[in-house]
Formats: structure tokens, sequence, C-alpha cells
């Protein structure tokens, strides 16, 4: 054994490719997750446009109803 034990260690322990092999697979968690926001914001976008079309469609509904009631209200 030397006086340097950093150096055994680093012998015995060749930790590269451990790294190398952590740092692939969380590139390639990070790439699944940014995958994932991807899809939630197109059914974000989606619900968005859903709700959008609803409160027109009320909108007009409520045009609607005032409009018939205006009509009953009208004297015959």
């Amino acid at each position: 054994m030397s006086e340097d034990t950093t150096k055994d260690i680093a012998e015995k322990y060749d930790t590269a490719p451990t790294i190398e092999t952590l740092l692939t697979e969380m590139r390639d968690g990070f790439a699944r997750i940014e995958r994932r926001f991807d899809q939630l914001d197109v059914r974000l976008d989606r619900i968005e446009s859903e709700v959008k079309t609803t409160h027109a469609e009320l909108f007009t509904l409520r045009a609607d109803f005032k409009e018939f009631r205006a009509h009953f209200k009208e004297p015959a």
C-alpha cells in the first residue's frame, strides 16, 4: 500500500462510469419530465379554449334571455 491513500482508493474504485451513468439517467429523467410538462401545457390550452367557448355561449344565452324577458314585459 502506498502512503497516498487517496491514490489507492482511486485505483480501487473507479467512479467515473458510475457518475456518467448517473448523469445520463438524470438527463433522461429530466427529458421525460419536460415531455410531461409539454403534454400538460397542451391539455391546459385545450381546457382554456373550452372555458372560453363556454363563457361565450353563456353570454349569448344571457343576452337571449334578456331579450326573451323584454318581449314578455312589453304591453300587448
